[in-house]
């Protein structure tokens, strides 16, 4: 994971230039600065997001530092289960895969490719629109409106917890500045109590500290975040367009070899099963090739 690997670079750099200058440690840790910047900003996440975000984000970042992405292996198995599942129809007509549409996880088809089985969100996007491709009903534009829009709204949800994520780093160097502010206001009351040239000068650096926090742990910690959250969104998405494309394909008449291309083109290069690849897992998994 590229996040912990930047943040302990980006720390150790800025605490090693300190310390080089002359600084000591504990004169950063002021942990009334914190409480003001960090507070303000959890406070102003949780007033501008309803609870559904709160949630999607929460889960967005659990999955973040927790799951591997969406690897080349899962593409493949997602590949070679729209080939099969193509085939079989073109082979054994439409009405033969109504068992396995209307029933994934009893299916011997989608048993063989328990890494699409695992993600229900995909799971149900190729059983939805597999049955409405077996209705016989709508068109080749209406089914790719309708795969859209719904790509579309998958694409306006998971994009949330990375603008979510964007505010708070865009917030915290104001809330840096309040910090600092009032702990100067501190500083500043305290002139009078006959405090030393010496502790006034302290005190104000204790202030800045606020500032400080604020614009390192905007840039170095939160935005990274949100710019691999914005990353993951689109990369979760390709899997769908995938499907999109193969299933458009399919129904312009195209074989399933030439539709399941269509779908493995769209999908991010480094997370792509080359053809051959993709031949020798529906030969492993249907024990023919894919041109027989």
């Amino acid at each position: 994971m590229n996040i912990p690997i930047g943040w302990l670079i980006a720390l150790v750099s800025s605490l090693t230039g300190f310390i080089w200058l002359g600084g000591h440690l504990e004169q950063l840790w002021v942990p009334q600065e914190y409480l003001v910047i960090f507070g303000a900003a959890l406070g102003t996440l949780i007033a501008g997001n309803k609870f559904r975000n709160l949630k999607n984000l929460f889960l967005a970042i659990t999955r973040l530092f927790s799951k591997r992405g969406q690897s080349k292996e899962d593409n493949l198995a997602l590949l070679c289960l729209m080939f099969e599942l193509l085939q079989k129809m073109k082979r054994q007509g439409a009405l033969s895969l109504e068992a396995d549409i209307d029933s994934p996880h009893t299916s011997t088809v989608f048993a063989k490719y328990p890494a699409v089985l695992q993600k229900d969100r995909l799971l149900e996007f190729i059983t939805d629109y597999f049955r409405m491709m077996l209705d016989g009903s709508v068109t080749l534009t209406q089914l790719e409106t309708v795969m859209s829009q719904e790509i579309d709204v998958m694409h306006q949800e998971s994009l949330e917890p990375s603008h979510s994520m964007t505010t708070i780093a865009d917030s915290l160097p104001a809330f840096g500045i309040v910090a600092a502010i009032i702990g100067v206001i501190h500083t500043l009351s305290t002139i009078s109590a006959g405090k030393s040239p010496g502790e006034i000068g302290a005190n104000i650096a204790s202030a800045l500290t606020g500032t400080l926090m604020g614009v390192f742990s905007a840039y170095a910690v939160f935005s990274p975040i949100s710019r691999t959250l914005d990353q993951k969104a689109e990369e979760d998405l390709r899997p769908f367009e995938a499907i999109k494309e193969i299933l458009v394909a399919n129904y312009s008449n195209f074989s399933p070899v030439v539709a399941v291309e269509y779908g493995r083109k769209v999908l991010y290069s480094d997370q792509r099963p080359s053809m051959i690849e993709l031949e020798a897992g529906v030969q492993s998994a249907t024990g023919s090739g894919m041109r027989d």
